[in-house]
């Protein structure tokens, strides 16, 4: 059987719909009567990293979080700590900034919760037995989470080809040492300048196969026992580790599927919102926003995270592209992910999704207009 992907485009007609009352209309014909009363119900989106203005609106997460509510669940906002050094590598840093952004309780009326803890130190190892990983860790508050909610922002994307669902959940609810398991093959740790090294013994205490000593005030690796594991290279104080890119895009891709894989092994249900504007070439992680590439086109509500992303970017193609962009005025039906990267095989991950069984690639796409 098909998979169901609800859809409300943003064009206004002549009923004069805002799309903060189309994600509502949305999400009562998918249906939010799953949630208990005083269920926990996690609320996944990015944040937006300093400087990033393409990020979804607060207004957006607060019809969600009003939602949640009105059936008696307690929502909460959640995200895990980025791999990359900036505003959002910490709890702390990360929460600030997202107040900044107009995520504060004020404004949206739910507590924000990071998955992982302060510093990323608080994860729990998920067995899922997949071709890339055979256990992932993902943020320790999953394991108190009845529910999750999944708000993506669809855009482009530098080694995965395009964000969505799978990237919010994937990536963005893992650890940060599953995330650098993720964008390198080989991970072994390495100096960028031993210099930087204090000696402090953090890599040391994180270590669980006790491959790193503290020799003469720097950290001494022992290849032999290195399993690869990655936690000491983002638990590094003082940056002093290399965080290595080095992952092929399609296996990227197979990676984070996993990662969804384990996230939705640790709830009871998931529901997934796509929003198809404001569709910039690049992730909300850089610290800028460029110009959308197409208009926007309007907001996809399933319970299946590949159909979902399999129909948004079909929908992305269907459109033609706006001059005076990174892909310009290209055609109905051409291929404006590959117009970004050509490089980037976009479509293999979503086949491995519906071949691990998370999902399905053959959907119906149910117009709510």
């Amino acid at each position: 059987m098909k998979s169901k992907v609800y859809f409300y485009p943003s064009k206004i007609g002549k009923r004069k719909i805002s799309l903060v009352d189309k994600l509502e209309y949305g999400l009562k014909k998918l249906s939010l009567d799953f949630i208990e009363k005083d269920s926990l119900v996690g609320i996944k989106l990015s944040f937006g990293e300093d400087g990033n203005t393409a990020y979804l609106r607060h207004i957006y997460v607060k019809k969600v979080v009003d939602m949640v509510k009105e059936r008696g669940g307690k929502p909460f906002l959640t995200e895990t700590s980025t791999l990359y050094h900036g505003m959002r590598m910490n709890g702390v840093d990360h929460s600030s900034l997202a107040i900044s952004h107009g995520f504060g309780y004020a404004q949206v009326g739910a507590p924000i919760i990071m998955a992982d803890g302060l510093a990323s130190e608080s994860n729990v190892d998920v067995e899922i037995n997949l071709k890339h990983f055979k256990e992932l860790k993902v943020g320790g508050a999953l394991q108190s989470t009845d529910y999750l909610i999944s708000l993506a922002h669809f855009k482009g994307h530098l080694v995965a080809g395009f964000g969505g669902t799978i990237k919010n959940i994937g990536m963005g609810l893992v650890g940060r040492s599953s995330k650098q398991r993720m964008h390198a093959s080989v991970v072994k740790p390495q100096f960028k300048n031993v210099d930087c090294c204090t000696g402090c013994g953090v890599c040391k205490s994180v270590c669980r196969f006790d491959a790193i000593e503290i020799v003469d005030g720097k950290a001494h690796f022992d290849y032999e026992k290195c399993q690869g594991c990655a936690d000491c290279i983002p638990a590094c104080p003082t940056n002093c580790l290399k965080i290595l890119w080095t992952e092929k895009p399609e296996n990227l891709g197979e990676k984070m599927v996993e990662g969804v894989y384990a996230v939705l092994k640790m709830v009871k249900k998931a529901i997934f919102v796509n929003f198809l504007i404001d569709i910039t070439p690049d992730c909300d992680c850089f610290s800028y926003s460029d110009n959308p590439i197409v208009p926007d086109i309007g907001i996809l509500l399933s319970d299946d995270p590949i159909a979902i992303d399999k129909a948004s970017c079909d929908l992305l193609q269907s459109v033609e592209g706006i001059p005076q962009t990174k892909i310009g005025r290209v055609g109905k039906k051409s291929d404006k992910l590959k117009a970004l990267h050509p490089e980037i095989d976009w479509q293999v991950h979503l086949k491995y999704g519906e071949e691990i069984g998370l999902g399905s690639l053959d959907y119906e796409l149910i117009s709510l207009e």
